[in-house]
């Protein structure tokens, strides 16, 4: 089944003017952020909430999760994995993803992330509830990437979750966030607060080898860095570090390696990436109005930041002490 297709604001990109979590998600909409601050961003673009909800409209699919029974949501997802991108879309798709890999002779690796509209805000996190894919190369596994990204909204995990925090009589609605793929030697968590005791004068680091999923997913055990609030590292523990996730040898998609022994003692960031990281991150963090979790990875020396995101145990905190 084809479906309608809107074009207005249909693709946005990330370094354009800013749309808003309405339109790119709050996932999109960080990273808008992030780029209009200058922070290092990968190159790309979202497919934002319009486009799907023409194609929701269209297949007749529910707008809100309080409409929904648990036992029509693999039948709701089945809708949209059968589904086909209307001509224009798919058209406007292809041409921002191959602008990506303008100078290049193969077809670019992307990220490919859900980014619903209550996403990465100071209330809701939604973390790990909606779907990623990395690595994927070509313009048929863009598209299902897309239409898998548009599916992972109604899974029973990110129904209930609406459901839980009164998000259910709003409208369900998601973008996706296209990126190109950073093949990260190491990647990171930065917080710039200490997301346990609520310190505004620490900066937290998670970091390990390889893709951030590895870290992200509690796969490993990172090294665990502490720092003060000028810069100057406190502790640094070594974490094991026994697994990592890095793209597969063709360029498409990941898989999962054992870390060689010899790297599982050594710290996976040097002592100059520590410093940057926190410097940049605090920096843009005090832009952004408060404490702020950030994802990123370091490849072929550069740091690069992929996501950011209220502390929402502070800004919690924050709400409850102002009741």
């Amino acid at each position: 089944m084809v479906v309608p297709y809107m074009t207005q604001s249909s693709l946005i990109q990330l370094t354009g003017e800013p749309a808003g979590a309405d339109q790119v998600g709050g996932k999109g909409a960080g990273l808008q952020r992030l780029a209009g601050l200058g922070a290092p961003v990968p190159a790309g673009f979202a497919l934002s909430t319009l486009a799907y909800r023409a194609a929701a409209e269209s297949l007749g699919l529910p707008m809100r999760a309080d409409s929904v029974l648990e036992g029509d949501l693999p039948s709701i997802r089945a809708t949209i994995l059968k589904s086909r991108l209307p001509t224009e879309l798919a058209n406007d798709l292809a041409r921002a993803y191959l602008e990506l890999g303008a100078h290049e002779l193969d077809e670019p690796a992307v990220a490919v992330r859900s980014s619903a509209t209550a996403e990465d805000s100071a209330s809701f996190s939604f973390a790990g509830l909606h779907d990623t894919f990395l690595g994927v190369r070509g313009l048929e596994e863009l598209e299902e990437a897309v239409k898998r990204c548009w599916a992972s909204l109604w899974t029973m995990r990110a129904v209930s979750y609406r459901m839980h925090n009164g998000l259910g009589p709003d409208e369900t609605s998601i973008a996706v966030v296209v990126q190109r793929m950073v093949r990260s030697d190491a990647s990171f968590i930065v917080f710039t607060a200490d997301p346990i005791s609520g310190r505004t004068d620490r900066i937290v680091i998670d970091a390990s080898w390889g893709l951030g999923e590895a870290l992200v997913s509690g796969l490993v055990t990172p090294d665990h860095i502490t720092l003060d609030a000028h810069g100057r590292v406190i502790d640094y523990v070594i974490g094991e570090k026994a697994n990592m996730i890095i793209p597969s040898a063709d360029g498409t998609g990941t898989r999962e390696v054992s870390v060689p022994r010899a790297m599982r003692g050594i710290p996976a960031l040097k002592p100059e990436q520590v410093t940057a990281i926190a410097s940049q991150a605090r920096q843009i963090a005090d832009r952004l109005g408060g404490p702020t979790d950030f994802e990123g990875g370091v490849a072929g020396g550069e740091i690069y930041f992929f996501q950011a995101r209220p502390i929402t145990t502070i800004a919690s905190a924050r709400i409850d002490a102002a009741a």
